[in-house]
């Protein structure tokens, strides 16, 4: 059994917002991980030079280096390393940067996410030994958009033909994540909220204004806002690995169900701020700033998930309400020494001494 014991482990999609964090527990708990990069020679280099490229010290000063790093065009000429026991794909370009939603765009966002899945199942197929596990991100969007339903893992994906990009993108991402029936290699698709913490790019736009004049009510405030706290999200990875027993889709969110307008005011409250009625962000400039099709499918709506499997097998969250994340993400950006941090931590030295 692989439960308890040192692994094996590839990660592909590890120098991302939630691969860092994984890298770094994992690392730590005494894996040995390998993470695929385009950038793999020159983060190599980190573990023997002091001055590098500037990727390699942006990467370095955020997290814990794994064992190796290996390029996406080593996995497709030489396949998994020897003894892998894990892979885990968390590969994806963002999808929430603001700026023309063009059709090159929704092509990169498709395509780093189901290319580089196809990829590792191919690698995973030629394998002699194969890995026990492999896991490949989804996200929640793979729902539908009813208001009137709290969807679980035993509901089907949106009914065909009333997918957006959004659903078409999470139902093409989990089919290609798909082996053989008789394949050796559990398979499990994490089906992702909004992941909280301090350093991912949408909080690094958030809470400057959060932690100056308040944050910004998107649209009617009314859509609902799936989450989970970064902590809680690496836990339950690091658990999807232990217990053998989970397969398919397992949804990545919180316990408590909450809307835009709630998450908004739990930010103020733990930046000590308050949210300005007059700088709600209407629906028409979201769809100016984001494009329709994007600011309708994922930011002016999302469907309300639960995460019936992680409650069903005792998973113990370590932030089940949105007031506790907040105020964990707020005291993890006044305790952080990354530049970007700088700002933002003045801002709050500020509200707390005028409070």
């Amino acid at each position: 059994r692989m439960s308890g014991s040192v692994k094996n482990i590839v990660i592909g999609g590890g120098t991302g917002n939630i691969g860092k964090y994984l890298v770094s527990r994992l690392v730590k708990g005494g894996h040995n991980v390998s993470v695929v990069s385009r950038h793999a020679w020159s983060l190599n280099k980190a573990r023997n030079t002091a001055e590098t490229s500037d990727t390699v010290v942006r990467y370095r000063s955020q997290t814990v280096l794994p064992q190796n790093f290996i390029s996406w065009k080593d996995i497709d000429k030489d396949g998994l390393p020897l003894d892998t026991d894990v892979v885990i794909n968390l590969s994806g370009k963002s999808i929430g940067s603001p700026g023309p939603w063009v059709n090159s765009l929704k092509k990169s966002i498709e395509d780093s996410r189901i290319n580089t899945t196809k990829q590792l199942v191919k690698a995973i197929e030629k394998s002699e030994a194969p890995p026990k596990l492999f896991i490949s991100a989804s996200a929640v969007g793979v729902y539908g958009l009813d208001s009137n339903k709290v969807y679980s893992e035993s509901d089907d994906p949106v009914a065909k033909g009333k997918e957006n990009f959004f659903t078409d993108l999470c139902k093409k991402w989990e089919e290609s994540s798909k082996l053989p029936e008789d394949s050796q290699t559990r398979v499990v698709n994490p089906r992702f909220g909004v992941v909280l913490a301090h350093n991912t790019l949408p909080m690094r736009m958030l809470l400057p204004q959060a932690a100056f004049v308040g944050p910004s009510i998107v649209g009617s405030g009314k859509q609902p806002f799936p989450w989970i706290h970064m902590d809680d999200a690496v836990s339950a990875l690091n658990l999807m690995m232990e217990n053998e027993d989970v397969s398919g889709p397992v949804n990545f969110v919180a316990p408590q169900i909450v809307d835009n307008a709630q998450f908004t005011h739990a930010l103020a409250a733990a930046c000590g701020s308050s949210v300005p009625q007059f700088l709600t962000l209407p629906e028409f400039a979201v769809r100016l700033m984001y494009g329709t099709e994007r600011a309708d499918g994922i930011l002016l709506d999302s469907p309300k998930a639960v995460p019936q499997k992680l409650l069903d097998l005792g998973f113990e969250f370590q932030h089940k309400d949105i007031d506790s994340a907040m105020k964990a993400m707020v005291e993890a950006t006044e305790q952080c020494n990354a530049p970007e941090s700088r700002v933002i931590k003045s801002f709050l030295a500020k509200r707390k001494k005028a409070s």
